[in-house]
Formats: structure tokens, C-alpha cells, sequence
């Protein structure tokens, strides 16, 4: 999941971490938008995810996910992280 999530070229990303499964997005601290607009645009996705820390997301899907939810994750933050843009430019 992490190495399919550092595939996803966006502006706002700081960083992308985690050990296994349990996976962080960080968002640059500089930007109008922060992790609450992001878990809730994921949210409105269908994606459940934690807002950490003001700017930082967090991913912990259960052990039991299969390869084909994990790619619908990480489709569903990468569609997410475009809507994010936007709200960013808009601010």
C-alpha cells in the first residue's frame, strides 16, 4: 500500500510513511488545507481514514484486506488528492 500511495505526484505531499499496512500521508504544513479536509473529502469517497496531527492522514486497514481492496484504496485517495487540489487553489 505505502509503495502504491508514493506513487501518487502530488504538490501537497510531504511525505508518505508507515511500517505494513498501517500507512501516514503527510500534507505540507504550509497549505490552506489540512488533514480534516482530506479524511473528509476520503470520506466522501467511501474511504475511512484518521486526521493526525493537523496535517497528516492515517490509513490502518484491517489484516484481512485483499489486493484488489488495496488498489481501490489507493484509486480512491489518489481521485481524493485531486479534489484536494482543487479546495487548496480555491482557498
Amino acid at each position: 500500500m505505502k509503495s502504491e500511495l508514493k506513487k501518487i505526484n502530488s504538490p501537497l505531499f510531504k511525505e508518505v510513511r508507515g511500517r505494513g499496512l498501517f500507512v501516514g500521508v503527510e500534507l505540507k504544513n504550509d497549505l490552506p488545507v489540512n488533514g480534516n479536509d482530506f479524511a473528509k473529502i476520503l470520506a466522501g469517497e467511501g474511504l475511512l481514514t484518521k486526521s493526525t496531527h493537523d496535517y497528516t492522514i492515517r490509513l490502518a486497514p484491517p489484516l484481512v484486506i485483499t489486493s484488489d481492496e488495496i488498489k481501490q484504496a489507493v484509486e480512491i485517495v489518489a481521485e481524493g488528492t485531486h479534489k484536494l487540489e482543487k479546495l487548496n487553489a480555491s482557498m
